[in-house]
């Protein structure tokens, strides 16, 4: 096995000792950098640790780009990567992608300090960093491979969602917009009440106070409590069904009565 080959191992497939490792330090690294990124925003522990999360900001994206230069170094090892732009086209795909946005606001305000230009809006940025525990994660990857594979039935669950959002807002509006139209004066803003609703949040600070509109409002809080189970009974399918193809036909070919193993008669 040769150098390259041997840092693809540890770095994309998971099934050595040493990848386990990698795993949970890179898992770990992630979920400090998520920590940092949410204390550095109070302004009592950035004056006063300000420079420690600076530092540690800064050996993190060492540590993931040294990650990043390991996997464009290595990913030739896998077929759909060899080639002679085999390590361009890991760089666009989706991890690849991923790992390069999360060092990436780093080294542009680094650029953009030199031209005293402020870029502290990049920082929001760094949020994707969460996205690259996708790529270590079993169990994440699990939930990314149902989303997939349920796609068009959540699709359609989406479909459902905005048509009734347009429909509540439009009929709340022509019920409401007369009594009310400072609060329902377009059926635009209708829809900021048929989200607290449907969402079954209820804000209050827009309420329907004519009968019409009181039992539309009813309705709608109703019918919003089932609306998000189309949805999470999709989810639920794709858990319950197995992880692997191959479980799959074996789970279909076992037979559903106990059979003798010498003549193969039914023993029921």
């Amino acid at each position: 096995m040769t150098l390259q080959q041997r840092i693809w191992e540890i770095v994309e497939m998971h099934e050595t000792q040493e990848a386990y490792w990698f795993d949970k330090f890179i898992i770990s690294l992630i979920s400090l950098n998520l920590i940092a990124f949410v204390l550095e925003t109070d302004p009592d522990l950035a004056a006063e640790f300000g420079h420690w999360f600076r530092t540690f900001d800064a050996i993190s994206i060492g540590i993931f780009t040294v990650e990043l230069a390991a996997r464009l170094y290595a990913c030739p090892s896998e077929q759909r990567f060899s080639g002679k732009f085999g390590r361009l086209r890991y760089l666009f795909s989706l991890h690849g992608l991923v790992d390069f946005l999360a060092i990436l606001p780093f080294y542009l305000q680094l650029i953009f300090s030199f031209f005293a230009f402020d870029a502290r809006f990049l920082r929001i940025i760094r949020v994707l960093r969460f996205l690259k525990g996708f790529h270590y994660s079993r169990s994440l990857q699990r939930l990314t491979q149902i989303f997939a594979g349920k796609s068009e039935e959540l699709l359609s669950s989406l479909i459902v969602m905005l048509s009734l959002l347009f429909v509540t807002s439009t009929l709340m509006y022509y019920a409401e917009h007369e009594a009310q139209p400072n609060k329902f004066g377009s059926i635009i803003e209708s829809m900021w009440w048929a989200v607290a609703t449907l969402t079954t949040v209820g804000y209050g600070d827009v309420t329907p106070i004519t009968s019409l509109g009181r039992f539309l409002g009813a309705a709608s809080a109703i019918i919003g409590i089932g609306l998000f189970a189309i949805p999470t009974g999709i989810l639920a399918a794709g858990f319950a069904e197995p992880n692997d193809p191959m479980e799959s036909k074996e789970i279909e070919k076992k037979p559903s009565h106990k059979v003798c193993q010498h003549c193969g008669q039914t023993l029921d």
